[in-house]
């Protein structure tokens, strides 16, 4: 019979099951998120695709300024949609039994109405805004797709309310499933409609794919949260308060956000026409998607910070420990698949190697692979609700952007704008850092791991610097 140390009384014994389990759990949400990541890539690269070999580069280019556009919109919504798994995980003492429905309730109810007045302003405001960032010969697809772009808006943002409520149930597998199933039926609606209808059959894909996420997401939380039922109807004033406030602050990033993006892509839209857009489109979507794959996997450290309010908890400190070596070497994971990735990516869609795609690639690989090294204490903070360093993050890189539009575009070109994008995303990632380990009182960790991050800042660079060599010795 097993004896039990002095002091290990009952209810630690059962702790450390509870620990031992959810860690279990953490591991294997992370690791069907990065499946679904890698899955959802694939069906992407390939729709891509398809369109580019029925309709063309330029019709690409134009979808993406529509919704870059649809995206500066959208920081008027402040119903906490993307924030929900914070709030489903949080546990409050005060909180009655169907408080988590009311929460989900809330946000359903005001995402969709918010960003149905959102999409009308869209829509009304389009004719008089296009013509200025789109050429004469494309407006008719800017028009024709602008339906689709509007129902994504509203659509998107109820399926991420409710996939943000999965994660908050701790519970990414599922989410991870409902996603790829999404995937799937994109890829062959899109393999059906593309063909015979060009890019407008790829917006009828889109809007099928967001309406899965919707129903298939929905069906999923009801086994989580109790009397959810098929439709939200329970809208609660003290919730809304409470989410609204929590979602001001992260629309204030939001805000910061539109300097970056979709400046971005108007900024090469200006230099270059929507074919340098689509080429930006190209190398951005395989960069951010190969990070997308850590970011997924690291996704449910929100809700896992959020559940545990004490900061000097050794669970929060192992998991956040634990989480910076994982995205440590996972950081020097996505450099490798970013430029071993490009040359496949740039045969498959536009069937050569292009090395602007390359070059292009490269560059960002650098600036959003060593970014990525900041993830688990810039989840750390969101997740206790405290976010002022990453919002200064997000000042910076958009500084970084602006300074790249009006000065060194007019002497380099868009190679100019590329150099200070990657600066600021470099020099963003000590900001998160070291700013959020001194505001949550965790420095301790942060100097147990700093030889860690240190180590894959250099190997990335040495990754990037070596590819971006032979590119220019071969091609």
């Amino acid at each position: 019979m097993r004896v039990l140390p002095v002091g290990f009384s009952a209810s630690a014994a059962a702790q450390a099951i509870r620990d031992r389990l959810s860690g279990g759990q953490l591991l294997q949400n992370g690791l069907f998120a990065a499946i679904q990541s890698v899955i959802v890539t694939v069906c992407l690269l390939l729709v891509y695709r398809l369109v580019i070999a029925h309709a063309s580069l330029e019709q690409l280019g134009v979808w993406s300024l529509l919704l870059a556009g649809s995206a500066m919109l959208r920081v008027g919504d402040v119903s906490g949609a993307g924030a929900l798994s914070r709030f489903v995980a949080m546990k409050s003492p005060d909180a009655g039994p169907c408080h988590t429905r009311n929460v989900v309730h809330t946000v359903m109810l005001t995402s969709l109405c918010l960003n149905a007045a959102l999409a009308l302003v869209f829509y009304m405001l389009a004719p008089l805004f296009l013509p200025k960032v789109i050429a004469p010969e494309y407006m008719g697809e800017a028009l024709a797709l602008l339906p689709f772009v509007i129902g994504t808006m509203v659509l998107g943002s109820l399926s991420i309310a409710v996939t943000s409520a999965i994660d908050g149930a701790q519970r990414a597998d599922q989410r991870a499933m409902v996603f790829i199933a999404a995937a799937l039926i994109f890829l062959i609606s899109s393999w059906l409609l593309i063909p015979k209808y060009g890019v407008v059959g790829f917006g009828v894909a889109q809007l099928v794919q967001q309406i899965v996420i919707l129903v298939l997401g929905w069906h999923v939380l009801r086994r989580h949260v109790s009397d959810l039922g098929w439709v939200p109807f329970h809208w609660r004033r003290d919730v809304f308060g409470e989410t609204a406030g929590f979602a001001i602050k992260l629309n204030a990033i939001g805000i910061v956000g539109l300097l970056f993006e979709p400046l971005v892509k108007f900024a090469f839209n200006h230099t270059g026409g929507p074919g340098l857009v689509a080429i930006y489109e190209l190398a951005s979507r395989l960069v951010v998607q190969v990070r997308g794959f850590v970011i997924a996997a690291a996704t449910p450290l929100i809700p896992a910070f959020a559940a545990h309010s004490d900061r000097g908890d050794v669970v929060f400190r192992r998991t956040l420990d634990s989480s910076v070596r994982f995205i440590s070497v996972a950081g020097v994971g996505v450099a490798l698949g970013a430029v071993f990735g490009a040359p496949l990516v740039s045969v498959v869609v536009l069937e050569k190697l292009s090395p602007e795609v390359l070059i292009m690639s490269i560059m960002l690989t650098l600036g959003w692979a060593i970014n990525v090294l900041a993830i688990p204490f810039y989840f750390a903070a969101q997740g206790q609700g405290f976010l002022r360093w990453n919002f200064a993050s997000h000042v910076l890189i958009a500084a970084s952007v602006l300074v790249g539009v009006f000065l060194p575009v007019s002497v380099f070109g868009h190679d100019g704008l590329l150099v200070s994008i990657v600066f600021g995303l470099v020099l963003s990632t000590p900001v998160v850092i070291v700013g959020n380990s001194r505001l949550l009182g965790i420095s301790d960790v942060y100097r147990s791991v700093r030889i860690w991050l240190g180590g894959a800042a250099a190997l990335i660079t040495f990754i990037c610097a070596i590819s971006g060599w032979l590119v220019f010795q071969l091609l």
